[in-house]
């Protein structure tokens, strides 16, 4: 996801409530796993209100109180806080179509273990990250699991997984980077993975090493990258959203809202632990 924030000054955040009825929990994968692998970062969403040690409800240099988004003119969504949910051993990113704000049309949800104005929540360099999710369908839906510099800058950006509800069974798996001597700044594979993303639920990884990026499906291989120069190579931080627009199409007549992003767990390993 393209970072260019922008956010407003003041917003009232209204709160959301529970949207539909849920699954049973589905049983985390890889919960037994080698003692010598060690397990960084983890949350299993299993109470009934997201750990706010581990998570923050906006992008790491905006103030969740206020609300915020991404790419000014093109995302049509407003992130605020009460979009954020967690029940049923799950967390749950409800989109809404509802403006709180001019030109965003829609509000939904976002958490990062970056925080305002203060070191990250948690942040590595190098390791694995996980995250079991299901993804909602319908035209407009942009899901995404990606990781962002500690120190602010951008590029570099390593995108685990976006979606997009319109075509629901294509993983998109990026990395970007900034090359001053090109117009390369960005590897992008559209993964066809043969079954809909929105129908149940899938895991989605990176092995973040030193001199090449390994993405998995399912807890499969599917790309590589290995420019090691392009690598990113300074402590990054985790975000999980579900955003509406901009980098995909608009949402239509038949998207459903409200629509939710469903996610089981979200962890990091130190190195891959299978």
């Amino acid at each position: 996801m393209n970072w260019k924030v922008g956010c407003a000054v003041s917003i009232m955040i209204l709160c959301a409530s529970q949207v539909g009825s849920l699954p049973s929990p589905h049983a985390n994968t890889g919960a037994s796993l080698a003692s010598t692998v060690q397990l960084l970062f983890a949350d299993e969403f299993s109470g009934s209100s997201l750990d706010l040690k581990k998570w923050y409800r906006c992008y790491a240099d905006t103030d969740e109180n206020v609300g915020c988004s991404n790419n000014p003119g093109l995302e049509l969504e407003w992130y605020q806080r009460g979009n954020v949910l967690v029940s049923g051993g799950f967390l749950h990113l409800v989109a809404r179509k509802h403006e709180v704000k001019p030109k965003y049309p829609y509000t939904s949800g976002l958490i990062s273990t970056g925080a305002r104005l203060k070191p990250p929540l948690f942040a590595f360099e190098y390791g694995y990250m996980e995250m079991r999710a299901k993804f909602p369908p319908g035209k407009g839906m942009w899901p995404a699991f990606w990781a962002m510099p500690t120190d602010g800058t951008w590029p570099p950006e390593i995108d685990v997984v976006e979606g997009q509800g319109e075509t629901s069974s294509i993983d998109y798996l990026s990395v970007h980077w900034r090359d001053e001597r090109s117009d390369d700044h960005e590897d992008e594979t559209k993964y066809e993975t043969g079954t809909d993303l929105s129908a149940e639920f899938h895991t989605y990884g990176v092995d973040w090493e030193s001199n090449v990026i390994t993405w998995y499906f399912d807890r499969r291989p599917v790309k590589t990258f290995s420019k090691t120069a392009l690598i990113p190579h300074k402590p990054m931080y985790v975000i999980v959203n579900l955003a509406v627009g901009g980098w995909v199409s608009s949402p239509d007549q038949n998207t459903h809202f409200p629509a939710e992003m469903l996610v089981d767990y979200v962890r990091v390993w130190q190195q891959k632990p299978f």
